[in-house]
Formats: structure tokens, C-alpha cells, sequence
């Protein structure tokens, strides 16, 4: 099995079923190595798992390390 990495979804654009709106994010984890995606409705940041370190990892946390590992403000992008 591969190795879980984390992840932020920034959505660049609403949905137009009302899913999601521009400027919502969603973290989690995925077997996506790490990197930057350009998805339909936005853009998926990846980063390796031992990037954050921590014994428990918050939706908070993974946002932050994310965020950091890209050097990314997010107050610049929306």
C-alpha cells in the first residue's frame, strides 16, 4: 500500500449545484504524491506525511503545515 500524504483543497470556483463555494477549503489525506494540482474547481496542495509531526493531527494543523510547506497566504489568493 502507498504511503498517506496530507492535502488542501482550495476552491477557486463555486460549484454550480451549491457543493462548495469559491474560497472554501477542505484538508484530508491521499496516496497523491506530494505537489500542486489544478483540479476543475480548484487547486490541490500535497505534502509528505513527515511534514507534520505531531501525535495528533488537526484539520487545523494539516492546513498550516500545507500552507507553510508552500509559503502560501491564503488572505492573498481569494
Amino acid at each position: 500500500m502507498k504511503e498517506l500524504n496530507y492535502f488542501i483543497y482550495c476552491v477557486g470556483r463555486t460549484h454550480p449545484d451549491g457543493l462548495f463555494k469559491r474560497g472554501d477549503c477542505g484538508v484530508g489525506y491521499t496516496i497523491f504524491g506530494p505537489g500542486i494540482q489544478d483540479c476543475p474547481y480548484g487547486t490541490l496542495y500535497v505534502i509528505p506525511r513527515e511534514y507534520i509531526k505531531a501525535r495528533r493531527v488537526s484539520a487545523s494543523l494539516i492546513k498550516r503545515r500545507v500552507l507553510e510547506y508552500y509559503n502560501i497566504n491564503l488572505c492573498e489568493r481569494v
